[in-house]
C-alpha cells in the first residue's frame, strides 16, 4: 500500500513540476519518497535507499531555498 500510495506522489510531483507548480511539487514529493524510503528498507535495496534518500535531501535543500 505504502509502495503504491508513494508511486502515485512521484508521479503527481512529476506532473506539478512539468506544469512548474512550484513549490507544491516539493510538498507533494517529500512524503512520497520518505515512503520509497521505508519501503526500500523494508526490501533491504541498499541502491533504492540511497537514490530515494539523495532525492529526499534535493527535495529538503528545495524547500528550504524556497523559504528563505
Amino acid at each position: 500500500m505504502i509502495k503504491w500510495l508513494s508511486t502515485i506522489g512521484i508521479i503527481s510531483s512529476m506532473i506539478l513540476t512539468a506544469y512548474n507548480v512550484y513549490p507544491l511539487n516539493l510538498y507533494v514529493a517529500l512524503p512520497a519518497t520518505v515512503g520509497w524510503i521505508y519501503v526500500s528498507i523494508q526490501w533491504k535495496d541498499k541502491a533504492l535507499i540511497a537514490m530515494n534518500s539523495v532525492a529526499l535531501l534535493i527535495y529538503i535543500l528545495g524547500v528550504i531555498n524556497y523559504e528563505i
